[in-house]
């Protein structure tokens, strides 16, 4: 192996230091708990978890790796790849030294804090049992890939391991926890929940060995081994993190596929419920059935004891063969414990009074992606996008997309990979804008707003406005002032929320009139025929601490629905019952198919301390903005055209952390994000 190659697998410093005892439990979070169909947090408030799945980090799946990539015997799984890296020459230890620098550096604190700054709420980290090992046994699984030992040798050594009380016994020198501790951690100082997913069982959990890394197929339900460890590891997480409320819920077994009974499974799920509970742990138990997560015949709650705190999981996808819409009332009524139409999902919920969380969702177009959000918070399921970043040489339906070259293609370009795959080396899918909650109005409070307050209109959506008396706002078609008595909403109770001014000003445009929503004055009320948008059509969006939302005026005071006894109005001091409404989306303004084409653009360097140069072809002229962390603009300026195509923006004046650079022009944009040091 070259020297760059062995300098680049040198572990890097790591951002948070991993917990070698137990769990500290978490200060600012709440416990999270089933409430009959709804999550609730401590203040019985319903939570909504609107999230991002770290799939690729411990566990790699095939195509994640390499789009197309044909992999070996027909698997595409994490242990081929490493037979890919065997058979390119490299040891164990250079294999295992470049996996150690790759989950070191593919998920580190600037992620969670960008996905934070995009309004998610939660992430799911998906695991593989395999780093629950220690690097000794789990040399022995590696062992069966290379080809010096058997399978069955490897089965061998795991009963005598379980046998000794040798398995998840050493916390020191188990992956997996440094893994959870540090997102733990990470997360929790963005305010947002983890959910621990076994993304991989031991024996694998059916026939599809690209999620499993399935030495052999189905041997968690063929092998009463396996499901003894499976056991024993869920009671030793438990034990480690029954009092952290930073985890929302355990994901007891992902994706069960091809299993020839749905009572096996349900036996199974009964053993590792009744092993968490035996610890004193009433965390949230995720349940997944059959087919991928969704088939659930013989595993309603009724069919388990000790039923409290259970959510049942769908994985909703859509392909070819497998078509799914997101319209809210489809249903498969001869199918009715299927999960995967939304109309399933809520009549199963209310039949089993439990919970449900689309724990999967994603890999289709931004539209379908889009609405599937919007349509499964409009009737209080969250949701996990699948996934957070992923390989491929153009754009994927990831949020992000990790450039060429691939670890499959050989020693000599993992260097490159460890820092492609590092936070700024990853490029913005357009998947990203589509689907992140603080720019859509993707809420993920119940009523509208963001669970982890994050002040974000919904800029370029269409929306409803709902007061507290449980009537709609409308324009009234601009023939007299707005009321708030429409019982339903239709086309003049529908507004395009625009930016106007600062950020979270914004102005409202009635689909009726195609006029601005206006106050006239201190006593008049709220018209809409505005044709153009000045300080009367500007309102502050206000996200309250219940969920609802309130304007204010450029006059300072509120706007009040008058509780529907008189015409809107815009006089109110402070904010009660009537200055608060909630909202919805009905449409957008920003998914057409004349969005601004993404432009290529190179910038360095990356850490920067001083000086960023960047580089947008054509030289043409843009407007430029860079945001934090949290989504606060920072510093915005327009740059004239110029016959260079290099540019220099100077950010010294900017305190260390990371940032977001956008560009936008007359007919394209692109964005890219920075580290300043």
């Amino acid at each position: 192996m070259s020297q760059l190659l062995t300098r680049a697998l040198r572990p890097l410093p790591l951002l948070a230091a991993a917990a070698l005892g137990l769990s500290r439990p978490a200060a600012a979070q709440s416990f999270l708990h089933a409430d009959g169909g709804r999550i609730v947090n401590a203040s019985n408030q319903e939570v909504l978890l609107n999230g991002v799945n770290l799939g690729g980090w411990a566990l790699q799946e095939g195509y994640i790796v390499k789009p197309g990539w044909p992999g070996f015997n027909g698997k595409q799984t994490q242990g081929t790849v490493k037979q890919a890296l065997y058979q390119a020459g490299m040891s164990d230890a250079d294999v295992e030294a470049f996996y150690q620098s790759y989950r070191n550096n593919f998920i580190t604190k600037p992620d969670i804090d960008f996905l934070a700054s995009k309004g998610f709420n939660c992430l799911r980290l998906p695991l593989h049992y395999d780093l629950f090992l220690t690097p000794q046994q789990r040399a022995v699984r590696n062992a069966v890939l290379r080809g010096t030992t058997t399978y069955a040798a490897y089965v061998q050594s795991l009963t005598g391991w379980y046998q000794q009380n040798q398995l998840f016994v050493d916390p020191a020198n188990m992956e997996a926890y440094r893994l959870i501790d540090n997102v733990l951690d990470w997360a929790a100082a963005n305010n947002m929940y983890v959910v621990l997913d076994l993304h991989a069982a031991p024996g694998s959990q059916g026939t599809d060995a690209n999620i499993a890394d399935s030495l052999t197929p189905l041997d968690l339900w063929n092998q009463p081994i396996y499901q003894d460890i499976t056991e024993r590891l869920w009671s030793n997480l438990a034990a480690r993190y029954r009092q952290d409320a930073r985890i929302a819920m355990y994901d007891l077994i992902n994706e069960p596929n091809n299993v020839p009974s749905n009572q096996q499974i349900r036996g199974l799920l009964q053993r590792l419920i009744n092993a968490v509970r035996a610890q004193n742990d009433q965390h949230l138990l995720l349940l997944e059935g059959n087919g991928w997560g969704n088939d659930y015949n013989y595993m309603e709650r009724r069919n388990f004891a000790n039923n409290a705190n259970l959510v049942y999981s769908s994985h909703r996808y859509s392909g070819a063969t497998y078509p799914l819409d997101n319209n809210v009332n489809s249903a498969d009524p001869g199918n009715a414990n299927n999960l995967r139409t939304i109309g399933n999902l809520t009549r199963f919920r209310t039949d089993n009074s439990a919970p449900i969380w689309v724990g999967e969702t994603g890999e289709n177009t931004d539209q379908w992606m889009h609405d599937a959000a919007v349509a499964l918070n409009s009737v209080r399921i969250g949701w996990c996008h699948w996934t957070y970043k992923r390989f491929d040489a153009v754009g994927n339906a990831a949020l992000m997309r990790i450039p060429p070259p691939y670890i499959v293609d050989g020693p000599a370009g993992l260097p490159q990979v460890l820092q492609n795959i590092r936070f700024g080396g990853a490029l913005a899918n357009s998947a990203l804008d589509a689907i992140a909650p603080n720019q859509n109005g993707i809420v993920n409070y119940p009523g509208g707003g963001s669970y982890n307050g994050l002040t974000a209109p919904p800029l370029q959506r269409i929306v409803w406005l709902q007061g507290s008396n449980g009537k709609y706002v409308s324009s009234e078609g601009g023939y007299q002032p707005m009321t708030c008595v429409r019982p339903t909403y239709g086309l003049w109770e529908q507004f395009a929320v625009e930016p106007a001014g600062a950020a979270g000003q914004v102005a409202l445009r009635s689909r009726a009139t195609n006029g601005y929503v206006s106050v006239p004055g201190l006593t008049a009320p709220l018209t809409c025929t505005s044709p153009s948008v000045g300080a009367a059509e500007t309102f502050e969006w206000l996200i309250n601490a219940d969920g609802s939302i309130s304007l204010r005026g450029s006059n300072g005071r509120y706007v009040s629905s008058e509780f529907g006894a008189a015409p809107i109005t815009c006089n109110r001091q402070s904010i009660g019952p009537t200055e608060k409404f909630t909202f919805g989306i009905s449409g957008s303004t920003a998914l057409s198919s004349r969005a601004p084409r993404r432009e290529a653009v190179s910038f360095f360097p990356n850490p920067v301390s001083t000086t960023l140069t960047y580089e947008l072809p054509g030289g043409a002229a843009h407007q430029l903005r860079v945001l934090d962390a949290a989504g606060r603009v920072v510093l915005r300026r327009p740059v004239p055209a110029a016959a260079s195509p290099a540019r220099t923006l100077d950010l010294t004046g900017l305190r260390p952390g990371l940032y977001r650079v956008e560009l936008r022009g007359a007919d394209f944009h692109n964005s890219f994000n920075v580290s300043k040091q």
